[in-house]
């Protein structure tokens, strides 16, 4: 799981320092939606990836010491935001659910 959660941010690095590009947004939402797609569903998995990348995004927009920002207020920033939230949603979504185990009394024929 840690090593997904860092792999996550790897990646929301390598998405956040080329996002302001047309050819790069897209080439990190299509390598970001490769790694979803090849991981299996799940909390230890999807959602570590994806909260790896969010976290590292969430950081991104905080302001800088310097008084600007690493994430701009244009649409290759809101894609940018909208692609973390999209991704982590999805990973969780994707998420299976858990059927509750029958018990005797439902199993039992009358």
């Amino acid at each position: 799981m840690l090593v997904l959660l860092l792999a996550g941010a790897v990646v929301g690095l390598a998405v956040l320092l080329v996002h302001a590009t047309g050819w790069g947004l897209g080439l990190g939402a299509a390598a970001v939606v490769a790694v979803l797609l090849a991981l299996p569903p799940g909390f230890t998995t999807r959602v570590a990836f994806a909260l790896g990348l969010v976290l590292l995004l969430v950081q991104a927009v905080q302001q800088r010491p310097e008084g600007d920002f690493l994430v701009g207020s244009d649409l290759a920033g809101y894609a940018l935001l909208t692609l973390g939230l999209v991704v982590l949603v999805g990973a969780v979504v994707s998420v299976p659910r858990r059927h509750p185990t029958t018990t005797a009394v439902e199993d039992s024929t009358l």
